[in-house]
């Protein structure tokens, strides 16, 4: 079953994906190394805040004494303690997409399920190792513009999937492809949030 068949390339269903991201949370784009540093400082601190106490109880002036920075450097950057929740819950999930297109991009398998079986832990993984990641994502009420991000982000992983589905596989593209793939994300979806 190695037919060929004309498919969009994971590039471009990449760049369909991204095309859509939403506006930062960041009040005010940081330039300088400095200020890249302190905001990456901010995000971690409020990653690792997330994982040890409920986000409702966490106070900017916890997020500044952890990232050790001032508050008021902290309000020049993000508006508001929601804001920077978000934008770390944000970086995650740019992040897990990345793995999956690190993973789709050296695949080299001709097992469909051992494919699934790989994004899966992919996801388990990173689940387990980021900080923020569960609580913000898995545990939390996601805003929604982290709704329509997380979305985007199973979109690519679908597109990426159906790819070398298609590309690698042989499987003709159709609709059947398509059902199964997003019947396959959203089980995988649901049931891992309960797993955590």
């Amino acid at each position: 079953m190695n037919r060929k068949v004309a498919v969009p390339n994971r590039h471009a269903a990449l760049m369909a994906a991204h095309a859509d991201a939403p506006q930062s949370v960041v009040r005010r784009s940081p330039i300088q190394g400095r200020s890249q540093d302190k905001v990456q400082r901010i995000l971690a601190a409020t990653a690792m805040l997330a994982d040890t106490a409920p986000l409702e109880s966490i106070t900017m002036m916890q997020i500044a004494d952890a990232a050790e920075a001032s508050f008021s450097s902290i309000y020049r950057f993000f508006p508001s303690k929601e804001a920077i929740l978000e934008a770390v819950a944000m970086e995650n999930l740019d992040r897990l997409q990345k793995e999956y297109e690190v993973y789709f991009a050296q695949a080299d398998l001709q097992d469909g399920g051992k494919i699934i079986d790989d994004a899966i832990d992919i996801y388990v993984a990173f689940a387990a190792r980021e900080p923020g990641f569960r609580s913000l994502w898995i545990n939390g009420s996601p805003t929604p513009a982290i709704s329509r991000r997380s979305r985007r982000v199973n979109d690519a992983a679908l597109a990426l999937a159906k790819s070398y589905a298609v590309e690698r596989l042989g499987f003709p593209t159709s609709q059947d492809l398509e059902i199964r793939l997003a019947m396959a994300a959203n089980a995988t979806t649901h049931v891992l949030r309960f797993a955590f």
